[in-house]
């Protein structure tokens, strides 16, 4: 397959990528343009994953906006006509004794966040109200990546104050949350759609096997199913995908691309269905209940199903549940749901039908947490330009990948203008 001088090539068709390359198309300077997405999955919307089970569809990846919070993803939604609904789970229900202390004992201390630019949230805490104290704050909170030494206090309030579950414990208690009816795949499907009517090409089962960005012309080498390679040498190149999968492909990240660190956290997130809804019985229908097991969030989604969500070294705990087998696990699932609710295993019926999803780099972050980070990265010898939402005020959010791929456009389209002006220039000059 040849690539033209005047091709732009999209690695990644997650929403970064999507909106990337609907931005370029759209634009005046690449109307002569070819844009190429590249995927190496058989689908487009990356961590925006959602599949139907029992007539209703749930998201296995992104599940959630606000829309005080994430104005691009309410944009996009509202644009595009897709049938939302509200997420609930802003109300605790079976509150842990902490939690009624929890939001003024917070109050109190944020304001102290800049005496420790240094020290984890963990650390912080301690110094204030003690290990015991701060490890139960912790627990209560039901985020155990706030525990992590990488997590300053200032990012852990900005993870309190951007969720649901746990935003009454700050200023933001009335923040309103929405999800999709038919999942964010809903939403990264029609941009697709949009994508090809504006001639936008998309070439699925194509992986990015590595970069050479030491020479004078870089290239990337996608390797397809079938074993056979494609080289792409000329053109533009951006790549939409997150740290962890550029630090695979040996291209000097993130030292030749950034003066930045970058971690992240797994996620875990197990749906269960059932004949009858028989948390209604237990005033529990469109709340969320956090608990001191590894469940940690288990939520109640009005009379459709029940779902839990955990992060960090509990995603891991249930990823190597289920590696013990299916029996294993929901028998795990029943008695630790039972400890969560103070009741017998016996009382709780077996599930009809569940799925789940292990996310082994679910969110992933600049560890800096800086408000100057860039939001675009190019090669410090090249013109490849990498886009995440790890890079974004919004990590780990659609509205961080929208903003990511609008990023890296636009990046593009200013070096491209710089060009055109710089050839307009000599030519002048020229002719002097």
């Amino acid at each position: 397959m040849a690539i033209r001088e005047n091709t732009i090539s999209i690695i990644g068709a997650g929403i970064s990528g999507i909106i990337c390359a609907l931005t370029l198309a759209k634009s005046k300077a690449c109307k002569n343009s070819s844009i190429k997405v590249y995927e190496h999955k058989k689908r487009v919307g990356g961590r925006a994953h959602a599949v139907k089970v029992n007539d209703h569809f749930v998201d296995l990846g992104a599940g959630r906006f606000s829309s005080q919070l994430h104005h691009n993803v309410k944009e996009q939604v509202t644009s595009l006509n897709l049938p939302y609904e509200a997420f609930p789970f802003t109300q605790l229900k079976r509150p842990q004794a902490l939690h009624k202390s929890l939001k003024s004992i917070l109050k109190n201390l944020k304001p102290l966040c800049d005496e420790h630019p240094n020290d984890s949230f963990e650390e912080f805490l301690t110094i204030y109200v003690g290990r015991h104290q701060a490890k139960e704050m912790i627990n209560a909170l039901g985020y155990d990546s706030l525990s992590l030494p990488n997590i300053s206090p200032h990012i852990a309030f900005d993870i309190i104050e951007k969720h649901p579950e746990i935003q009454g414990f700050s200023e933001n208690a009335g923040y309103e949350w929405f999800n999709l009816k038919e999942g964010f795949s809903a939403l990264t499907q029609r941009l697709y759609e949009e994508a090809l009517s504006h001639g936008v090409e998309f070439h699925f089962g194509y992986e990015l096997a590595s970069i050479d960005a030491k020479g004078s012309n870089p290239s990337l080498k996608l390797v397809k199913e079938d074993d056979s390679e494609l080289t792409i040498s000329e053109g533009e190149m951006i790549l939409t995908f997150p740290p962890t999968a550029m630090k695979k492909l040996d291209c000097g990240f993130p030292e030749d691309w950034s003066d930045y660190t970058y971690g992240s956290i797994p996620l875990f997130k197990g749906f269960l269905f059932y004949d009858t809804p028989w948390w209604q019985e237990l005033d529990l229908a469109d709340h969320v209940v956090i608990t001191n097991n590894p469940i940690r969030k288990l939520y109640f989604k009005d009379n459709r199903y029940v779902f839990f969500y955990t992060d960090s070294d509990y995603a891991d705990f249930w990823r190597d549940t289920t590696l013990r087998g299916e029996a294993h696990y929901l028998s795990t699932v029943k008695t630790l749901m039972a400890e969560a609710l103070r009741c017998h295993e016996s009382q709780l019926p077996d599930p009809l039908t569940h799925t789940y999803k292990h996310w082994t780099h679910g969110v992933e972050f600049s560890q800096e947490c800086c408000p100057n980070h860039p939001m675009t990265l190019t090669h410090k010898k090249s013109h490849i330009i990498s886009a995440s939402d790890a890079y974004t005020p919004h990590c780990g959010w659609m509205e961080g990948g929208i903003m990511a791929g609008r990023s890296a456009a636009n990046t593009l389209l200013k070096r491209l203008e710089s060009e055109q002006f710089q050839r307009q220039r000599n030519e002048e000059l020229a002719h002097v």
